[in-house]
C-alpha cells in the first residue's frame, strides 16, 4: 500500500508561526522561498545567535548561524553534526516532513542544537546524538 503524500504548510502560514513563536523574528516569502531571520537563546547563559532559516517545498529546511560566527573546539578542524557550509544537521533524514510547522520542529531544534554546540565547546564532545559526519569535530 502506498503512502499518501503529506499536504505543505503554506510558507505564508510558516512565516506567521514563526513570528508569532519569537516576535522579533523577521521574514518574506519570495518566489516560493521562505527566508527568516530570527534571534535564539538556547538558555539563559547562553549568548544571544542569529540564524537564518530557508525553507523551499520540496526541500528541507536550512538553518545557518549568522551572528557570531561559529567557533572551533581547542584541537577541532570542523564544527560537529553540520552539511556543508556550516548548516546545521538538526533532524534524521525523513524525520521531518513539509506538513509540519518550522516553528514546532525546526527552530527549537536548531536552539537545542546551540545549546549542544556550546557544551562542545568547552568540552570537545557532542552530547547532542545523531549521526557522525566526516571530517565533524567530535
Amino acid at each position: 500500500m502506498a503512502s499518501t503524500p503529506t499536504r505543505a504548510v503554506n510558507l505564508r502560514r510558516q512565516l506567521a508561526a514563526i513570528t508569532a513563536l519569537l516576535p522579533d523574528a523577521v521574514g518574506a516569502v519570495h518566489r516560493g522561498e521562505l527566508t527568516c531571520i530570527i534571534r535564539l537563546q538556547p538558555s539563559p547563559a547562553s549568548q544571544i545567535y542569529t540564524v537564518r532559516l530557508t525553507y523551499r517545498h520540496g526541500r528541507r529546511p536550512e538553518v545557518m548561524v549568522t551572528d557570531p560566527p561559529l567557533a572551533r573546539h581547542a584541537g577541532a578542524a570542523a564544527l560537529p553534526h553540520v552539511y556543508a557550509g556550516d548548516e546545521l544537521c538538526l533532524y534524521y533524514p525523513g524525520q521531518w516532513k513539509q506538513d509540519m510547522f518550522l516553528a514546532a520542529t525546526v527552530v527549537p531544534w536548531a536552539a537545542e542544537w546551540l545549546m549542544h554546540y556550546e557544551i562542545w565547546l568547552v568540552t570537545g564532545r557532542w552530547t547532542g546524538g545523531g549521526h557522525t559526519h566526516a571530517g565533524a569535530g567530535q
